[in-house]
C-alpha cells in the first residue's frame, strides 16, 4: 500500500522547479589588504609637441574586511535553532550568512595547494569541555576583551598571532571589544576541522526565496546567495546541551590538527587558546530512545493487513469462527465500527445496545428525511429484530447537550441571542403603526394611570388582597397578533414557505449581518456560530466518545476513517437544546443555523485520521498532507485541513474535508539541512552503528535526486568515518576529509570531492511516508 519517500530538496538548475543551486565558495575579486590605485591616460595620435604620457596619479588604500565581529543582521540564519530542544543526533549544526563572500574575504588563509581557505570555522562544544562554559550557556561578559588585549599578553593563555605586517590592525579597532571562547588545546585538536577540511565544510547557496515568502511579495521573490559554514560534529545520542562557535582562524592555521588517523588522540603542551567568536548559540539534543522516523512509520505498513484493511478505526475482528445468521450481523457491526455497550432503559432496566463514534470504518449515508430532535430519547433507535438499541445518535445528542452545558460563555450568548431573533422576528411579521407606542400610553392614562400612581405614592406599601381590589379597573387592550403567530411558525413552514423565510431573513438581518450595515454581524451571533463550528469538529466531545475502546487505536498505531455526518449534526442538536423557552426557538435556530443559514453542512464529506505514536511527541511539527484524488479533480489538489490538534502527548487528531487519493506524513521541511541519513528498517541505539548517507545524482541532468544507492553499501555504518581522539574527548567528529572520499569514489568521481557535490550529499532530507486509498461504497447498517 505504502512504501517511504524522501523528499528531495530542490536541486541547481536547469530544471525550473529546483530552487537551490549549491556553488563552491564565492570569492571577492578585491579582499582584505593594502592596495595601490594609479591613474594615468595616454594619447596616440597627438602631434609630436604633445606628450604622449601624463605623469600618473597615485593613491593608496586600504580595504578593510570583518575580521573581529560578524554583524547581526549577517546572520540568516543557525541550525539547530538557538535554545531550541529536539532529537539532532543526525544533524549537523550549520549557521546561514546572508553575507555570501564572508568566509573567504580574507586572502591570508591560503591552502598547502595554493586555494583560497575560509577564515571560519564552525566549531560545537559540548558540556563540560569548557573551562570557562561547562553547562553551554554561551560566552558572558568575563569572556569580552578588547583587541588590544588579544593583541597583548595574558597569563597561562595562548592569544590569536595577527598577521599584522600585510594588515595592520587600525587603532579604532583597538578599541573593538570581541567575544571570546577559552578552548583548551587538546579540545581544539579534538574538534576543529583539518586545514583540508575546511573548503568541504563552507559553500554558497544560491537561493530562489519564492520558497521561503509567506506572500508572493517583490521581496520574496528576489533570488540570493547565501554563505553555510557547517560543522564537523554530530550531537551524541545520549543527549545533552551543545554550544556551537562560529571562530575566526586567524592566527590558529598551525594549531590545526592535520587529519591524519594516526595523530588524532593530542599528545601536545596543555595549554589554553583563547579565540575569537564572531556568533555563538546554544541548543539541547535530547537522548534518542525511540526509532527514527522511518522506523516508526514502517511499523504502520507492516500491520496494514490486506489491502491496509487494519488501519481503519474499528476493533479488530480477525477471523471469528461464525455459524448462524446472528453471529454473521454480529460480525458486520463489529466491522462497521460498533461496540456493545452496557444502557438502561427508562425504566431502569438494564441491558446492552450498540454504540458506534463520529468516526466510521466506510462511510455512511446521512439521513436528511428526519426533523430536529428534541431530546435524546428521539435519537435512540430500536433494532426491533433484537430488541436492543443502538444508543449512538442519543449519545451524541447528550454529549453536545453536555459541552454545551458546561460553556457558561456559550450557553449565555445563545440564550441572548434566542432573544434577539424573536424580537426581531416579531417586528418583521407585526411592525408596528406610526405612533402605536404614543396611542398605547394616551390609553392608559384615560383609564385612571395617573391617578392610581398618586395614590400609590400618598400610601403606604401594604401587601394587601384590598390594596390590590383598589386598584381602578383598566380596559384592556386587544394583544397583538404577532406571538401567537410567531408561535406557530414551524420549521417546515419555514423551509417550504419562501416569503415567509425572506420576510424573517430581513428582519434578523442586523443579526446576522446579512443586512449590509458597517457595524457587521451581532457579537453573540458571532460567538454562538464560531462555537457551534467548532462543535461540528467534534471540539470539546469526550475522547472516550470519539474511540470508545482502547482496541480501535493501540500505541504506535494509525488510523483513517470517515465522519458520520448524521452524529455530528445530532451533535449540534444536542447543543441547541439548552435553553429552549419558547416555540418559536425551535425555529429560529433553524433560521440562523440551519441548512439554509449561517451553519451550513461541508461541501464536502469529512474524512481524518488518527495518529497514536511517539511521532507525535517526537516531532511536533509533523506535516500531514491529504491529497484529493486526480481523477476526481483538475490534477492533484490539497484539501483543506478543518483541524488538527495533539489531544494527548501522543495522540494526533486530523480532519479533512473531501475524502484524500494520498496522504502524505512527513517530516517538517525547515529548510536544507545536512547530517546523515538511517535505514527504513533502524533498529541501531546511536545513528553511527546503522547511519548512512544516501547518494545523490552529480550528472547535470539529474542533479540532487536521489540515485537508490546508500553509502556504505554494506550497511555497516559511519564508525570508520568518525575521529578518535582519545578518552574524555568528543567521540562524534567526524573525519569530514575521509568521508568526502568514499562519497567520491562511490560516486565513480576521482577524489578530491568539490564543496558544492559534497553539500549536495550530505543533505540530511526530511522523509515522508505516502498512504494512498482505495474507493470504497457507501453503506448504512444502523437501521439493522
Amino acid at each position: 500500500m505504502s512504501r517511504p519517500e524522501h523528499l528531495s530538496d530542490p536541486a541547481p538548475e536547469p530544471d525550473p522547479s529546483l530552487n537551490v543551486e549549491f556553488r563552491d565558495s564565492l570569492v571577492p575579486q578585491i579582499t582584505a589588504g593594502k592596495y595601490t590605485l594609479k591613474a594615468y591616460q595616454t594619447l596616440t595620435g597627438a602631434p609630436e609637441y604633445l606628450p604622449t604620457d601624463a605623469n600618473p596619479l597615485t593613491r593608496h588604500i586600504d580595504v578593510r574586511a570583518p575580521r573581529f565581529a560578524v554583524e547581526p543582521e549577517w546572520v540568516h540564519g543557525a541550525y539547530p535553532p538557538p535554545g531550541a530542544t529536539g532529537l539532532y543526533d543526525d544533524v549537523l549544526p550549520h549557521i546561514t550568512l546572508d553575507r555570501p563572500t564572508l568566509p573567504w574575504e580574507r586572502e591570508e588563509h591560503i591552502g598547502t595547494g595554493g586555494e583560497r581557505l575560509p577564515w571560519l570555522a564552525l566549531l560545537v562544544f559540548g558540556e563540560g569541555e569548557l573551562p570557562d562554559d561547562p553547562h553551554c550557556l554561551g560566552p558572558s561578559q568575563d569572556d569580552q576583551r578588547t583587541v588590544a588585549q588579544l593583541t597583548g599578553h595574558e597569563d597561562g593563555v595562548v592569544l590569536p598571532a595577527f598577521d599584522t605586517s600585510t594588515e595592520p590592525i587600525a587603532d579604532d579597532d583597538l578599541k573593538r571589544v570581541c567575544r571570546t571562547v577559552l578552548v583548551p588545546r587538546a579540545v581544539f585538536h579534538a574538534v576543529a576541522p583539518a586545514q583540508d577540511e575546511l573548503p568541504l565544510l563552507t559553500h554558497v547557496r544560491h537561493v530562489n526565496k519564492q520558497h521561503q515568502g509567506v506572500t508572493l511579495t517583490e521581496d520574496s521573490i528576489q533570488t540570493g546567495d547565501y554563505a553555510v559554514v557547517t560543522g564537523n560534529r554530530l550531537p551524541s545520542p545520549a543527549g545533552g546541551r551543545y554550544v556551537a562557535h562560529l571562530v575566526s582562524l586567524e592566527g590558529w592555521l598551525d594549531r590545526l590538527p592535520d587529519g591524519s588517523e594516526s595523530k588524532e588522540a593530542y599528545t601536545g603542551p596543555d595549554e589554553r587558546l583563547r579565540l575569537i567568536s564572531l556568533w555563538s548559540w546554544s541548543f539541547e539534543t535530547l537522548a534518542d530512545h525511540i526509532p527514527g522516523f522511518a522506523a516508526l512509520t514502517e511499523h504502520f505498513v507492516d500491520t496494514e493487513g490486506k489491502d491496509g484493511a487494519e488501519l481503519l478505526l474499528r476493533v479488530p475482528v480477525g477471523d471469528l469462527p461464525l455459524s448462524g445468521t446472528e453471529q454473521q450481523e454480529v460480525a458486520d457491526r463489529l466491522r462497521d465500527g460498533y461496540l456493545p455497550v452496557s444502557c438502561r432503559t427508562e425504566s431502569g432496566r438494564g441491558t446492552f445496545g450498540w454504540y458506534r463514534g463520529p468516526f466510521v470504518a466506510e462511510p455512511v449515508k446521512e439521513r436528511t428525511d428526519r426533523d430536529r430532535r428534541r431530546c435524546a430519547a428521539e435519537a435512540l433507535i430500536h433494532l426491533e429484530q433484537y430488541g436492543v438499541f443502538d444508543v449512538s445518535l442519543a449519545t451524541a445528542f447528550t454529549a453536545g447537550r453536555g459541552v454545551a452545558l458546561a460553556d457558561h460563555q456559550f450557553a449565555a450568548a445563545l440564550l441572548r441571542l434566542r432573544g434577539k431573533v424573536r424580537t426581531a422576528a416579531e417586528q418583521a411579521l407585526n411592525p408596528a403603526p406610526a405612533g402605536a407606542a404614543r396611542a398605547r400610553i394616551e390609553h392608559l392614562a384615560a383609564n385612571g394611570l395617573v391617578g392610581h400612581l398618586q395614590e400609590l405614592h400618598r400610601q403606604p406599601v401594604v401587601a394587601s388582597a384590598a390594596a390590590n381590589a383598589a386598584r381602578p379597573a383598566v380596559t384592556p387592550v386587544a394583544e397583538a397578533a404577532a406571538l401567537p403567530a410567531l408561535a406557530d411558525i414551524t420549521v417546515q413552514r419555514l423551509r417550504t414557505d419562501a416569503d415567509l423565510r425572506d420576510r424573517l431573513d430581513k428582519g434578523v438581518g442586523d443579526i446576522t449581518g446579512s443586512s449590509g450595515k458597517p457595524e457587521g454581524p451581532d457579537e453573540d451571533f458571532t460567538a454562538v456560530r464560531d462555537w457551534l463550528l467548532r462543535l461540528r469538529n467534534l471540539t470539546g466531545v469526550p475522547f472516550a466518545h470519539l474511540v470508545p475502546d482502547a482496541r480501535m487505536l493501540p500505541a504506535e498505531s494509525l488510523r483513517f476513517f470517515h465522519t458520520d455526518a448524521d452524529w455530528t449534526t445530532t451533535l449540534v442538536e444536542g447543543a441547541l437544546s439548552v435553553g429552549l423557552a419558547h416555540r418559536f426557538d425551535f425555529t429560529g435556530d433553524d433560521l440562523l443555523f440551519g441548512p439554509l443559514g449561517a451553519l451550513p453542512e461541508p461541501t464536502a464529506p469529512v474524512t481524518g485520521l488518527l495518529l497514536r505514536s511517539r511521532l507525535v511527541s517526537g516531532w511536533p511539527a509533523l506535516e500531514i498532507r491529504p491529497y484529493a484524488n486526480p481523477h476526481e479533480t483538475d490534477g492533484e489538489t490539497p484539501l483543506r485541513v478543518l483541524r488538527r490538534e495533539a489531544l494527548a502527548e501522543d495522540v494526533l487528531l486530523v480532519l479533512f474535508e473531501g475524502v484524500p487519493g494520498r496522504v502524505e506524513i512527513a517530516e517538517p521541511q525547515q529548510g536544507v539541512h545536512f547530517g546523515i541519513d538511517e535505514p527504513d528498517d533502524s533498529s541501531a541505539a546511536a545513528p553511527l552503528d546503522d547511519g548512512m548517507i544516501r547518494l545523490r545524482s552529480v550528472s547535470k541532468e539529474t542533479l540532487g535526486q536521489e540515485t537508490g544507492v546508500a553509502f556504505p553499501s554494506d550497511g555497516s555504518g559511519l564508525h570508520d568515518y568518525v575521529r578518535k581522539p582519545g578518552e574524555g574527548n568528543p567521540d562524534t567528529v567526524l573525519r569530514i576529509g575521509k568521508l568526502a572520499n568514499g562519497l567520491a569514489g562511490a560516486l565513480g568521481l576521482q577524489p578530491p570531492l568539490s564543496p558544492a557535490r559534497f553539500a549536495i550529499q550530505m543533505i540530511n532530507a526530511a522523509q515522508r511516508r505516502t498512504f494512498t486509498t482505495a474507493p470504497v461504497t457507501t453503506g448504512d447498517h444502523r437501521n439493522g
